[in-house]
Formats: C-alpha cells, structure tokens, sequence
C-alpha cells in the first residue's frame, strides 16, 4: 500500500499546508498558511469507526483499504 492511501485526511492536509508554506516567496501566503496550520492543531482527532464487513474499529481511511 502506498504512503499516500496509509495517511488520514488530516495527515495529508498538514503536508500539503506546510509545503506550500515552505514554497512560497510571499509573506501574505505564508502568514495565511500559518493561520491555516494553526487551525488543523485546533481540528478534532479523526473518529474511529467499524467496519460493517469484520466488526474491526479503526481510521475510516484504513478500513476502506482492507480485505
């Protein structure tokens, strides 16, 4: 499984945020991108969830993926 499809939503958004924020040449950007970052901490945690196949709980994420 690639890295991509083992990372939650919120893992992902995180990477994409302080890329472009690592990228970027304009302070206005990057003071957005700061307060976008600032917000994700505030985001609750992702919720776990059942799988209705096997009855495991995990990341909906991961569930999604598995046999």
């Amino acid at each position: 499984m690639s890295e991509e499809h083992t990372l939650t939503a919120r893992e992902r958004l995180r990477i994409h945020l302080r890329e472009a924020r690592r990228t970027t040449d304009s302070p206005i950007v990057e003071a957005q991108l700061d307060a976008a970052l600032d917000a994700w901490k505030d985001l609750p945690p992702t919720p776990l969830r059942e799988c209705p196949v096997c009855g495991k709980v995990g990341l909906p994420e991961r569930i999604k993926q598995h046999n």
